[in-house]
């Protein structure tokens, strides 16, 4: 694990010059590895489902991650679950549902020398594990899908018991566990990208969720649908930090705000405390997907009530978008 951690440690004090502040995050993040596992996501591609093509899907590598460099590991689970999020055509919400069990065989062996598994899943295959037709599910509905990680000494860990660092997207880590695969439709690849002055239409616990800048460059992400920015959270440590990066999607008249989004590996408002979260709210901003002059992205401070230890849980933030 030695040469795991010198890596990690190079990774955070490059990001944190001064040794105080960079201390807590390398800190945290040394805890979770010495206590439990984790699944590092090393590559998350095409997160989406696209209604036009069966064939469409997601692929994820993962990283094993635990304190006898892998040794450790006996299996992961595969869950999966349906949400319907279009009433209008009837309720057809399957519960989470394990539709795979991986033994530690399947997993290759990384450039680090960890565990590695390849994970695809396309939208057929989604359909026949849920028993689902076609014709049930709709533009802007969403899978959400689930590993759930058993090593050799009976433990198991998954996202309810890991801390915002470690399932933050866009970290070293990034290891949610769960995805969410929103199904969606085609859209050209010019449409929600360019420049655009942002503008808090509704501030969170803290003010307005994005500072030091109105203008953002919005980019494809990793999958067609999804788009992102690079902008600053209002507790982020000046001086210390870079821009983070923020993604949404684009399904049909909504957007979706991102999962597991941090704030900052330091972004809390106590000293030592898990860094605040960010992600979808419950009802997602409606869009004209014809037409990205304007549109709004809705999502929660205090997603899963990570909320930085700020003492407000779960607060709404909301930003209107004014391409130029």
């Amino acid at each position: 694990m030695k040469k795991n951690l010198l890596l990690i440690a190079v990774l955070f004090i490059g990001l944190f010059t001064n040794c105080t502040d960079g201390d807590k995050a390398i800190e945290t993040v040394l805890e979770e590895v010495e206590r439990g596992a984790v699944l590092r996501t090393s590559l998350l591609r095409n997160d989406e489902f696209v209604t036009s093509d069966l064939s469409s899907g997601v692929t994820i590598v993962l990283e094993e991650m635990d304190v006898e460099d892998g040794a450790l590991l006996e299996s992961v689970d595969v869950w999966l679950e349906f949400k319907d999020r279009t009433p209008e055509n009837g309720t057809d919400h399957i519960p989470e549902k394990r539709i795979e069990i991986i033994e530690k065989g399947r997993f290759e062996s990384s450039v680090n020398g960890l565990p590695q598994l390849s994970y695809s899943l396309n939208f057929q295959e989604a359909l026949e594990a849920l028993s689902l037709s076609v014709g049930q599910v709709h533009c802007t509905d969403e899978f959400v899908l689930r590993f759930d990680l058993g090593l050799s000494d009976g433990r198991r860990f998954s996202t309810a018991n890991s801390s915002s660092l470690i399932i933050g997207s866009y970290t070293f880590f990034s290891s949610p566990f769960t995805y969410s695969i929103p199904v969606v439709e085609s859209i050209s690849p010019d449409l929600f990208t360019g420049t655009y002055i942002i503008e808090s239409i509704l501030d969170g616990p803290n003010g307005p969720t994005f500072v030091e800048s109105d203008i953002v460059e919005i980019e494809i992400g990793r999958s067609a649908s999804t788009r992102q920015f690079l902008a600053y959270h209002n507790l982020y440590h000046r001086g210390l930090e870079e821009k983070r990066l923020w993604d949404f999607k684009i399904a049909c008249d909504q957007t979706f705000f991102g999962r597991y989004q941090l704030s900052s590996p330091e972004g809390s408002c106590r000293f030592n405390a898990a860094p605040l979260l960010l992600g979808p709210d419950v009802v997602n901003a409606v869009i004209n997907p014809d037409d990205d002059s304007v549109f709004e992205l809705w999502f929660v401070e205090g997603y899963l009530g990570y909320d930085g230890s700020c003492d407000f849980t779960t607060a709404p933030s909301r930003y209107r978008f004014s391409k130029q």
